[in-house]
């Protein structure tokens, strides 16, 4: 029996993102949902198919609103992809919130790289467009292609088990529940709906500088692989996530059991942890709890490397008065027969208000 061709529909955006939607329930239909558009060729196409999806599935015309953070890098080139955001809103009656950034002074001022200022500027004024349109759920336009790319930053850094997995469809960050519509789409998928749709985009002109480390990979590294070692690392990469990811759902969920049992006390930015409660688990498990506290603390643990867990895990066995610092402004302290985790008061995000336009 000869197989049958597989239709060329299926491999196309519009099935791949209604197929996650309906997956996760990503979309639900009584709240608003902001988009957040860059302008470049992802953004564009998750921001028209969402449009799309938004008629054929009879959510009301105000629920979905286009969200533009400028970064204020690229000087004029900043400049129109945020009008060019806003004229693309405009042709599909979608109403916009824009908002400007200053990555580079919260990059002095904390001693973070440029990419690390900048997302969590972002993230902040993305939640603040959220709250203005009274939700706290924001679509963003990571591909399968953005996530293979993660995945394999995340193995050269060192990353354990949860960075392995890669990225969610739907998570809780800084604030917002964010979703991503286009996991399971290429980026191939994505130039492919454009031109169907006939739609134009900006194209960011750091995106081809290899400097940055993900620009290294997409640009050095992964065509090299392709070449010389294996056409289809897209794909081994994402199926390595999904192990990955199906192992770390375990034994979060095994976390989630133990942790009431290891908690002393709990307070305002505060948690004590029972130290030799902790020594009963496994060592993998004890850091999966020493995630979940941190977890409770700060709202997510996007900077958290297995480093930091490793500082946090070796307190259980050394002596009262030993300290840790962990990013987020946590410290952990080794106390008389606990670990105490403090929350220290976070400084004020330099994030503008967003603008309608």
């Amino acid at each position: 029996m000869r197989a049958s061709r597989p239709n060329p529909r299926d491999e196309r955006l519009e099935l791949n993102a209604e197929r996650l939607i309906a997956a996760h329930g990503l979309i639900p239909r009584e709240s608003p949902l902001v988009v957040g558009v860059s302008g470049g060729p992802d953004s564009i196409a998750l921001l028209d198919f969402l449009a799309g999806y938004r008629e054929r599935s009879g959510i009301p015309a105000g629920g979905l609103i286009a969200g533009h953070v400028n970064h204020g890098l690229r000087g004029d080139e900043s400049e129109g992809d945020a009008a060019f955001v806003e004229r693309a809103a405009e042709r599909l009656g979608i109403r916009c919130l824009t908002a400007r950034v200053a990555p580079g002074l919260r990059q002095r001022e904390r001693r973070e790289s440029r990419e690390a200022a900048a997302r969590a500027l972002r993230y902040e004024a993305l939640r603040k467009m959220a709250a203005e349109a009274g939700t706290d759920r924001v679509a963003v336009a990571h591909t399968a292609d953005d996530q293979a790319e993660t995945v394999l930053l995340r193995l050269i850094r060192g990353a354990g088990l949860t960075g392995l997995s890669g990225m969610r469809p739907i998570r809780a960050i800084h604030g917002l529940t964010l979703i991503r519509p286009l996991l399971t789409t290429t980026r191939e998928q994505v130039l492919d709906y454009l031109e169907r749709r006939g739609l134009e985009h900006r194209l960011d002109s750091s995106n081809f500088l290899p400097d940055a480390r993900r620009n290294f990979l997409r640009l050095e590294i992964l065509p090299r692989i392709r070449e010389l070692m294996n056409p289809s690392i897209l794909q081994s990469l994402l199926r390595g996530a999904a192990v990955f990811r199906e192992a770390d759902d375990y034994l979060s969920a095994e976390a989630r059991r133990a942790l009431p049992g290891i908690i002393r006390a709990r307070g305002p930015g505060k948690i004590e942890l029972d130290a030799a409660g902790m020594l009963h688990y496994p060592e993998l498990l004890r850091k999966y709890l020493f995630r979940y506290v941190l977890q409770e603390l700060n709202g997510d643990i996007l900077d958290l490397s297995t480093a930091h867990i490793d500082a946090l895990h070796s307190l259980l066995t050394s002596h009262a008065g030993r300290s840790a610092d962990i990013p987020m402004g946590i410290q952990a302290r080794r106390e008389r027969g606990t670990v105490v985790l403090r929350k220290r008061e976070a400084e004020p995000e330099r994030a503008e208000a967003p603008s309608k336009a």
